[in-house]
């Protein structure tokens, strides 16, 4: 998967795709048991949001070192991740909306409450709201993730790699045959230390 986004030079849109489309994945696969968690599993899909958002943003800033790099990762991924595990669902409701309204008819009914208030547009408002809070929220942990994220990056962002020691070779001049013959070093002459004249 890597290798498929390398191609995308902006680091924050490449990593909130690439933990966003991940995250979304687990989301969709963890909807189907998360009813029976209750409480429980919306802290883990929260604690998830954060965690890969917080991801995202430390690698997006790890390779500009800028704080707002790792931010708008951050949200990238909270915005891919919510759009694909809420299209999923929104996919099988509208293909089973039908059934869906009666539901809902049936259990206002068995609690005594007015069926004709659940009306068709009434369920596309409450999926459209429902989509939004998540959304909304999604956006909150990812900007919170990607800035901590970020600031953890950015402290490890190599912008200037370190330059190459590249070792001098020095080779010493070839003799020739006026070095080789022995050069006759001039004699010091005694400098004659006379005390200056009074």
């Amino acid at each position: 998967m890597q290798n498929l986004f390398s191609r995308i030079s902006n680091p924050a849109l490449r990593q909130g795709l690439i933990f966003g489309i991940i995250l979304g994945v687990i989301l969709i696969g963890f909807n189907f048991i998360s009813g029976s968690l209750g409480a429980l599993g919306t802290y883990i899909i929260l604690l998830l949001y954060l965690i890969f958002a917080f991801l995202a943003g430390q690698r997006a800033s790890q390779e500009t070192g800028k704080l707002t790099t790792g931010l708008l990762a951050g949200l990238l991924t909270g915005v891919i991740s919510t759009l694909l595990n809420a299209l999923v669902p929104a996919i099988f409701a509208f293909l089973n909306f039908d059934a869906i309204v009666k539901s809902l008819q049936n259990s206002a009914k068995s609690q005594g409450q007015n069926p004709s208030s659940i009306t068709p547009s009434t369920v596309v408002t409450t999926i459209f709201i429902n989509i939004l809070i998540t959304l909304v929220l999604a956006i909150l942990l990812g900007v919170v993730g990607g800035a901590v994220g970020g600031n953890f990056g950015r402290r490890r962002a190599q912008l200037h790699p370190p330059e190459e020691h590249h070792e001098v070779l020095f080779e010493p001049p070839t003799p020739t045959a006026q070095d080789e013959s022995p050069s006759e070093t001039p004699s010091e002459e005694p400098s004659s230390s006379t005390p200056p004249a009074e």
